[in-house]
């Protein structure tokens, strides 16, 4: 009988192992997967962290054997709820979470000057290749006026994801579905609530046609 007992007690100790070290496993590729995939830097130390302390609880566990099913259990749960809070966070809200700094030397792909002032910064990724526009105005005319910059060759291949803007009445940073782009004196604005007597750009079509065009001009 307590032969019985010394097994079932092993094999559940074996399985509290085998878990954490999934859960460690999959936290590790998590702070990968956020380093490059461009997320914020204190997202990749807070899962960095979780990982570690999860590590650093199981090593505790060796020395305090008669506590260590309880440690590996608390520990498998604990990390598996924070992990898991994180990856639906940043998942949920890529626009709160990812860095959208550009880089040092980027340049407007239809002004062609560097980027400085982020206040009305919008990116695109086509395929693997990331855009940078300086201002919502230029972003919009690239959608509006993909016929010549096809017909330059200046566009990269693949599918068009990864749209974001950045509102000029809140500086937050939105999907393109997530805001109103308007005109005003000539120039396109994006806006996170639609001025009053304004009327909004339909971005979802003119980003539509874009796709549409950018996938025929490839093919």
């Amino acid at each position: 009988m307590e032969r019985r007992t010394l097994l079932v007690m092993f094999k559940e100790t074996t399985i509290l192992i085998v878990l954490s070290r999934v859960i460690e496993f999959l936290g590790i590729t998590a702070v990968m997967f956020l380093m490059f995939k461009g997320y914020k830097l204190k997202y990749v130390y807070i899962v960095g962290g979780v990982v570690l302390l999860s590590i650093s609880v199981s090593l505790l566990g060796l020395f305090a054997r008669e506590y260590f099913e309880y440690m590996a259990l608390g520990d498998l749960l604990l990390t598996s709820a924070i992990l898991g809070a994180l990856v639906y966070y940043v998942s949920r809200y890529p626009e709160k979470t990812k860095d959208f700094t550009p880089p040092d030397t980027c340049r407007c792909p239809v002004c062609g000057v560097q980027i400085i002032r982020e206040d009305e910064l919008c990116t695109m990724k086509i395929g693997n290749f990331t855009y940078y526009f300086d201002t919502c105005d230029h972003f919009v005319k690239l959608l509006q006026e993909v016929d010549f910059f096809l017909g330059r060759n200046a566009l990269p291949r693949g599918k068009v994801k990864e749209v974001y803007v950045r509102a000029k009445d809140t500086g937050n940073w939105r999907r393109a579905d997530r805001v109103y782009v308007v005109e005003e004196d000539g120039v396109y604005v994006a806006y996170e609530k639609l001025p009053k007597g304004k009327e909004p750009l339909d971005l979802e079509k003119l980003l539509s046609t874009f796709e549409d065009k950018l996938g025929r001009g490839q093919g």
